[in-house]
This record gives C-alpha cells, structure tokens and sequence, in this order.
C-alpha cells in the first residue's frame, strides 16, 4: 500500500519526497497539477497521481494554506484508514485534529499535526525545559528560523497567523489578543530578544506533550516590545484586509551556514528552567523530521490525535541529523 505526500509540487513536499526517496523510500506524490507532478516526480522515480486519495497506508499533508486542506485531507484519511501527518504551523489545523481524537480512536489510526521544524524543535525544548523543572506551569516558547526562501503555500499560512493576531494559553483554553499583545524581552544565545506570541500551534502541541496548562509561543524581533506592540497590530489588520498576502523572505548568500534555533523557558513558582535547540536549515529539518515521523508510525501505529515528541519520545528531534538540545539555564528567577 505505501504512503503519499499530498502536495509534492509544494517547496517544502518537493524536500520530504526527495529526503524520503534517500531514506530508500518510495511514496507517493498527490497533487493537482499533472505537470507539476511529473517534473517533481519523474527524476526521482517515484510514482504521482492526480486523483483523490486512496488505498494508501499513510497520507503527509504539505499542502498549504492549511486552513484551507486540513479537514479535507484528514476525512479522507479517517475514510480509508490511514494514517495521518500534516507539517502546519497553524492553531486552526491542530486545533482540528486534536477534536477528531475520537473519530481517529474509533477509526483505529493516529494523526499527527505539526511535524515541521518550528514546532517539533520548540516542543523538543519544551519537553527538555519540564523535565529539568518536573512542576512547571508555565512556558515560553519561541523558534528563530533561518531558512531557504520558501513557497507561496509557506508565505499564505505565514499571513493566516498574522490574522489571527496574539493567542496564548491560559489555563489550558485559548486565548486571543491583538498581535504584538503581551510581548516580552527573553534572553537567549543570540542575545537578547523581544518574543512576540502568535497564533501557532505550538501552544496546542506542546500542552498535549507536556501538560502545562499556561503557554506562550512566538517569534522573535530585534526591535523593543513598546514599538512592536504599535507596529504590529497594523500588520494584522493589512492582512486580514488582505493588503498583505504574504512576506518576503531574506535570501542568504551562497557561503551562507544555516542554524535554526528554539528556545523555551519553564516557570514554577520563583524557579526557571531555560533549554536551547540549534540544528541547521528549517526546510531541511522538516522534511527530515516528517520522514522520520512517517517510519515511525508505519512501525508502531500510533491511535488518536498525538504529537512526535508523545508518540515516539521527547527526544525525537534529535534524530534530525545536526540537531544538540542543551540546558541554558536552571535557578531561582532573580
């Protein structure tokens, strides 16, 4: 039966096919567009399709903007008994997911969101950051990706989260806030930094994975909380206006040695635990991350709405060739 990566002539579906086909693997490749298809497909000898999704044991969702595909994708996988696994950073997605946990159970299959780099590397940290501090009840959360230039699917579900302005976690419930609302300054191994919290799932993933009731998850910018808290509640409102339709994206030099990074901090009481993550290319991780998650799953089968790090272990983004998880700090806050 195999497997199969539903938008594979997206930038990021291109990169899981090609790192799957050198873990000597064969899905494969669904899309709408048969040239498309043939050009992605055909030089890595793998088989394509362009109709709907069938008889397969397992489906990766890379099809952005996931607002838009998740539901669909997921019923059809529900439909014929197949696993699940989507790479969106997006709250909507795995707020959907995580409410078919009955649906899947009854179905017998598992389905993962957020298998991607932004979330898998900051729920890694997270995990590590609780473990360090076992009665935490708060975290923080923030990722610092440096990254290829990505695709329009990449650049629509950036926009999304923007619309959806700040979100945290309260008490295990979402809460919402204009974008730029309860930024903080964090210090970090890149120096210090202002983490803005956004709509991503991470807040979703990392509750399921950890327990912890309170997070905040987000972005980091050079520039002071007071100025971003003016800035970028006027973005939000160009994107939902739909002024803005997606953000540019620096390309870096050839020379250029990538390091993404995560970051998250636990707080109990008057103590903290910080953890750091550093590996290389974002892209690069993700598509090295879901191939991982697909062999995973196929072997062990996981049932019900889950996370990478709860399937199969905190430690799961070590596995991601480059990537170090290590204690920045742990004490008393000051």
């Amino acid at each position: 039966m195999g497997w199969a990566i539903y938008g594979a002539t997206g930038f990021t579906g291109g990169m899981i096919a090609a790192e799957a086909v050198a873990r000597g693997q064969r899905p494969l490749l669904v899309g709408r567009s048969e040239g498309r298809l043939r050009t992605i497909a055909e030089p890595l000898g793998l088989d394509w399709s362009t109709k709907p999704l069938d008889d397969v044991e397992l489906v990766v969702n890379a099809a952005g903007p996931f607002s838009v595909t998740v539901a669909p994708v997921l019923d059809a996988c529900i439909a014929m008994g197949a696993h699940y696994i989507d790479i969106s950073n997006e709250l909507s997605g795995a707020a959907h997911v995580f409410a078919q946990d009955a649906r899947l159970r009854k179905a017998g299959i598992g389905a993962i969101p957020a298998a991607g780099f932004g979330t898998v590397a900051t729920d890694a940290a997270a995990a590590a950051a609780v473990a360090a501090l076992p009665s935490a009840t708060a975290l923080e959360l923030c990722m610092f990706g440096d990254n290829l230039i990505g695709g329009p699917g990449t650049a629509s579900s950036v926009v999304d989260v923007l619309v959806q302005g700040g979100v945290r976690l309260e008490g295990g419930r979402v809460v919402h806030a204009r974008l730029g609302s309860g930024a903080t300054r964090v210090t970090t191994p890149r120096g210090s930094r202002t983490m803005v919290p956004v709509a991503t799932a991470d807040i979703l993933v990392t509750h399921h994975t950890t327990g912890v009731p309170d997070i905040a998850a987000g972005v980091s910018f050079g520039a002071p909380a007071a100025a971003l808290a003016v800035a970028l509640p006027m973005l939000s409102l160009l994107a939902r206006a739909k002024i803005i339709r997606s953000l540019p994206e620096g390309r870096q030099s050839a020379e250029h040695v990538y390091h993404s990074s995560a970051w998250a901090r636990a707080t109990s009481g008057n103590e903290q635990a910080s953890v750091w993550l550093e590996t290389g290319e974002g892209y690069a991780f993700t598509a090295s991350s879901v191939v991982h998650a697909v062999l995973a799953t196929l072997a062990s089968r996981p049932v019900g709405a889950t996370t990478v790090a709860a399937a199969f272990g905190a430690d799961f983004a070590l596995r991601v060739p480059g990537t170090t998880i290590g204690l920045q700090h742990a004490a008393p806050q000051p």
